[in-house]
């Protein structure tokens, strides 16, 4: 099958569930998860866009200020060079430079066939309107799944693919304002907004504005894949890059908490799952499932900080790293508790509170501290893996012919 990653920027729990403090303003990404594997309570590796790529396509560790700003990439498996070693075409699509966070250097260490940024686009494409300085983050989500659909052709060998949005980033400002303001107050004052949802809503009306938006350009998206032969053999993962911090925080798990859906055609049954995961998890479980599938060569040696989406994993043994900038490796989830800097913090069906408990803050903080001994460790020595494990991984997988 063909694999297809939405991530999408600043795509909170809060205002993307019917259980959010601010109500559901995704109404097509809500009614996808009722069809797909959806994980409502998933997290994010960063508080910021920086750690995403890293993160999902190789469960990799963030070194000093995110993986990316790492000079030299070092050797390491992800899904971009895992799976075209196995004959993947492979895609990056976004509306503004790739340059920014060092992202074309990591996918071009990765070798991918199709590198989309703001450089690639033509008219009719539209640009996101400029900010009172003149400038614009890029162009809007519609022109980024447009410019997909027309790169990446149906072929006879299959592809991945990873779309990256932008309509939704801080100054928030869009194309067809009007129309998705209109569509803001009717939501408001529907029955599927709780009063004390609404005046959260309300509070950040431009904000969200600019998630109906993008809901809105994922669903023509999708309308438009259905039409492609492609479509009944392709895998979409979507979820979320962070959670808006300019949204109030209600809880400090919540820069974190993003939704994560596996929806395919192919699909058995959907299923909704409450356990604990992180975007740690995808790149280990996507591998198992085209390994045991479809037979496909993965590394016997790998550096996963993930353990999988399985939900048999016991919630003590999570070890979730959260790095809320670049400079701030300060989170991190320890079982059902979170630690944020010198704070133990519980969870009750992911709301937070303070607990005191001198023994598990203890174990916690030198469950935290080995985590980062490791980072520091791999950070000075610019190694994950062995250089034989990576050589041979990829002198093996070589197509012959």
């Amino acid at each position: 099958p063909n694999l297809v990653f939405v991530i999408v920027e600043g795509l909170g729990h809060a205002y993307s569930s019917l259980n959010g403090y601010v109500g559901n303003f995704t109404p097509f990404i809500d009614s996808l998860a009722h069809k797909s594997l959806y994980w409502e309570n998933n997290l994010s590796s960063s508080g910021r866009t920086f750690g995403v790529l890293p993160t999902i396509t190789g469960s990799l560790p963030f070194g000093k200020n995110g993986f990316l700003e790492i000079e030299k990439t070092p050797d390491h498996f992800n899904l971009y060079n895992i799976l075209k070693s196995n004959g993947f075409e492979t895609g990056f699509f976004y509306g503004g430079n790739s340059s920014f966070d060092r992202t074309k250097e990591f996918l071009q260490y990765s070798k991918v066939d199709h590198i989309i940024d703001q450089f690639s686009y033509e008219a009719p494409y539209q640009k996101l309107p400029a900010s009172v300085g003149g400038e614009s983050w890029g162009y809007e989500d519609q022109a980024v799944f447009g410019k997909m659909l027309q790169v990446q052709k149906p072929i006879s060998k299959p592809y991945f693919d990873i779309i990256l949005t932008l309509s939704t980033h801080n100054p928030f400002l869009i194309n067809n304002t009007a129309y998705y303001e209109k569509m803001f107050t009717q939501r408001v004052n529907s029955n599927q907004i709780s009063k004390d949802q609404k005046k959260w809503a309300l509070e950040n009306k431009k904000q969200l504005v600019s998630v109906l938006n993008m809901d809105d350009a994922l669903k023509d998206f999708f309308k438009s894949y259905e039409n492609r032969p492609d479509f009944d053999n392709t895998i979409f993962v979507i979820t979320g890059d962070h959670s808006m911090p300019e949204i109030t925080l209600q809880t400090k798990i919540d820069r974190y908490r993003v939704p994560l859906l596996v929806y395919s055609p192919l699909l058995k049954e959907p299923k909704h799952f409450t356990n604990i995961v992180s975007h740690f998890d995808v790149a280990p479980s996507i591998l198992a499932y085209y390994r045991s599938n479809y037979n496909i060569s993965t590394p016997s040696t790998v550096s996963w900080i993930g353990r999988g989406l399985s939900d048999n994993i016991r919630t003590d043994h999570l070890r979730i790293p959260l790095m809320q900038s670049k400079n701030q490796l300060i989170d991190f989830g320890y079982g059902k508790y979170h630690v944020q800097n010198n704070q133990l913090l519980i969870l009750n069906n992911m709301q937070e509170e303070v607990i005191i408990d001198d023994k598990i803050f203890k174990k916690a903080n030198e469950s935290f501290k080995q985590f980062k001994n490791m980072n520091s460790q791999f950070y000075n020595t610019n190694k994950l893996i062995p250089d034989s494990v990576f050589v041979n991984f990829m002198k093996k997988t070589q197509p012959k012919f």
